[in-house]
């Protein structure tokens, strides 16, 4: 068995996933633990990394980088026998994952806090054949997640994708859905449909405030059609009012399931999967409960 496998995306953390990795490897190595790091030069190798990580039976195995990079990893080790504990450090964008199982926001003091997680068992969700560690979901909002660029991403950070958000907010384009949720059939129009894993979503760190990483449970959000001044209030009350968000059933609502069917009747769509474009309407949605070991801090 070996110890430690970094992979790292040079293009994360604003381009500092080389100091990050360095950094890290110090800290380790003053704990007396081997260090392997990986250098990533497309998405793909990710997660061949993380299936050599498997085959080789790393301890541990840390992900520098952003949502995409850790879902991509995550998907590599699903499938295989044995699948080594996971360590964060969050060097992306919006950093969903890293926020849901509450790993600190600066890379430099997690980097710090690292050896001193400790393990933490956790759900994931599975839509199709695709694994997801934070949010599938569909609508105009997501929608506008895959047209954020890189230039955008590295000028501007997390703001990027709120004013693309913004201006997508107008799109009154509704869907026209048939949700079977743990056997229930229902036809609805929404405007946005979102299933989280955990309480963090869209950068909004009690999206979902009952979720925990490990209940055995998905989130699903759902956006009834709504006019603009409907999504913005609905939008203020997800981000500081979970009293006054429950107070406006006939616009949005939530609810938790194990495993879901989405079918979209009257347009051909994609999903929207941990920041990337996911798979197309219809799709599978369940959950595999503590299906990866996560390293976190202490006091969680």
């Amino acid at each position: 068995m070996k110890d430690v496998m970094i992979i790292a995306n040079p293009s994360s953390g604003k381009r500092k996933a080389e100091e990050y990795a360095d950094d890290m490897e110090k800290i380790f190595l003053k704990h007396e633990r081997k260090v392997d790091i990986k250098w990533t030069e497309k998405i793909e190798d990710v997660s061949r990394f993380s299936i050599q990580a498997s085959e080789e039976a790393y301890q541990l195995l840390v992900i520098i980088g952003g949502d995409g990079t850790v879902s991509e990893a995550a998907n590599g080790l699903s499938s295989q026998k044995y699948r080594p504990a996971m360590g964060i450090i969050p060097a992306g964008t919006v950093n969903n994952i890293a926020k849901g199982l509450n790993v600190p926001a600066d890379p430099a003091e997690t980097i710090a806090q690292m050896p001193r997680f400790k393990e933490k068992k956790a759900d994931v969700g599975r839509v199709n054949d695709r694994i997801f560690l934070s949010s599938v979901s569909a609508g105009p909002v997501p929608e506008t997640v895959w047209e954020v660029s890189e230039e955008q991403k590295g000028k501007f950070g997390q703001a990027a994708y709120f004013m693309e958000g913004i201006k997508s907010l107008r799109d009154e384009e509704t869907y026209a859905m048939e949700l079977t949720i743990d056997e229930k059939k229902v036809d609805i129009d929404l405007n946005l449909l979102l299933v989280g894993v955990n309480s963090s979503i869209a950068g909004i760190p009690n999206f979902f405030d009952e979720a925990e990483v490990d209940d055995g449970k998905l989130y699903l959000f759902g956006l009834k059609r709504s006019t603009i001044g409907q999504k913005l209030t609905v939008l203020q009350a997800l981000l500081f009012s979970n009293k006054e968000f429950n107070d406006m059933q006939d616009v949005a609502f939530t609810v938790s399931f194990k495993r879901a069917v989405f079918t979209v009747k009257n347009k051909e769509t994609f999903t929207t999967v941990d920041g990337d474009q996911g798979p197309a309407f219809p799709i599978i949605v369940e959950i595999l409960p503590q299906h990866f070991t996560f390293l976190v801090p202490v006091d969680d």
